[in-house]
């Protein structure tokens, strides 16, 4: 069942419920990143109504459907049916696991310690299937393989280089106002196949997600203040500019691993920052739009085609696809960096090169071991 699925009533009850779970988790779990916290909270407001816990409290909700687990092997309860996506059941799964391990000693006060530890293995054992699955459809999907490589991209980037800088001669000589669209859309496929770092007298390539979507703009010497928002960061006085992460997958939240007993976890903080280096042309794309547009800094700087909106994590991707249509292939964020991976496998590096390229794609897999051939077919996620 899915939350548009729901009744009148219900539906109005799941958002009710959403503020008081919201509240709950910030104060309880305060290292969640606002992604996290925002999923959690949507989840365990839904698993409460379709569980009818809308007039329980948060730890009399906790401690019901621990008991209603107990002869549910599957959890049906708290993951839903076969019709539920595998990322779905993740979601609710591990929201539930997080109100658990909070209301542990309530739990336990209400049923035997050896319950409580089956509750977990149970939770453990049955995210370890969902995510089994999801890893394993995930392979799939890999194994279809794109159909251009780095150059084709490459060739592609050079194209928008060349239309780029005719428009920008045609400013700087009739002060036309260039197309909005088009300079967007350069400055995209220029942030993920042209901002460029410099190892071993070798250029190589810093490439995120979809991040770059929730980049403000911040232009000074001093750094941004704000730990709350992703910024281009540019120097005027300096050629040394900087990709600010405050908020994305690998940074501000958690990472769990696996702990001693199934259905335990260790939680380990990730970073609170992450620096990736922005290329000088990149930022000269940059202060040529904020010039003739004048972009507000209290907005993300790339906007959709109107020029009033943000881009979604939807419209992104769909954005992405479009720039790149003329190779024929859907392009997504993950395909292009496993294309450069691809790309740069076959080469041989130290393991501390390797390190670094990795840092500087952001990737959050342990480093593999140096390589010098194409057999290396270790995935971006």
């Amino acid at each position: 069942m899915k939350i548009k699925n729901l009744s009148h009533k219900a539906r109005k009850d799941f958002k009710i419920l959403i503020p008081d779970y919201q509240e709950f988790l910030g104060d309880k779990l305060p290292h969640l990143a606002t992604t996290s916290l925002n999923l959690y909270t949507r989840a365990l407001s839904f698993i409460s109504i379709i569980n009818n816990c809308n007039n329980k409290s948060i730890l009399d909700t906790c401690i019901y459907l621990v008991k209603k687990i107990l002869t549910d092997n599957n959890l049906k309860c708290i993951v839903g049916n076969s019709t539920v996506s595998g990322n779905n059941k993740n979601i609710r799964l591990s929201s539930f696991k997080n109100l658990v391990e909070i209301f542990k000693d309530d739990i336990n006060d209400n049923i035997s310690s050896l319950a409580y530890n089956t509750t977990l293995s149970m939770l453990g054992k049955v995210g370890g299937n969902i995510r089994k699955k999801i890893k394993n459809e995930k392979n799939n999907d890999d194994k279809v393989q794109p159909k251009h490589n780095w150059v084709d991209l490459l060739e592609l980037n050079n194209i928008y280089l060349k239309k780029y800088l005719h428009i920008k001669n045609q400013y700087i000589k009739t002060n036309e106002v260039p197309d909005y669209v088009f300079l967007r859309d350069c400055l995209v496929s220029n942030l993920y196949l042209n901002n460029t770092f410099t190892l071993n007298n070798s250029e190589f390539n810093v490439i995120l997600r979809n991040e770059y979507k929730s980049l403000y703009l911040h232009i000074g010497d001093e750094m941004p203040t704000s730990n709350q928002k992703n910024y281009f960061w540019i120097k005027l006085n300096s050629t040394d500019h900087k990709i600010i992460i405050n908020k994305n997958k690998t940074t501000g939240g958690i990472s769990r691993s696996s702990g001693g007993l199934i259905g335990h976890t260790h939680i380990t903080p990730q970073k609170n920052q992450k620096i990736f280096p922005l290329s000088e042309n990149i930022v000269e794309m940059i202060l040529l739009i904020k010039q003739i547009f004048n972009e507000r800094p209290d907005k993300p700087f790339i906007k959709c085609n109107n020029r009033e909106l943000n881009y979604t994590s939807s419209t992104w991707v769909k954005m992405l696809q479009r720039i790149f249509k003329t190779l024929d292939f859907k392009l997504s964020a993950n395909a292009i960096r496993k294309i450069y991976q691809k790309n740069i496998d076959c080469l041989n590096y130290t393991k501390k090169d390797i390190s670094l390229i990795y840092h500087m794609n952001d990737l959050s897999r342990d480093i593999p071991s140096p390589v010098n051939n194409q057999n290396n077919t270790q995935d971006i996620e």
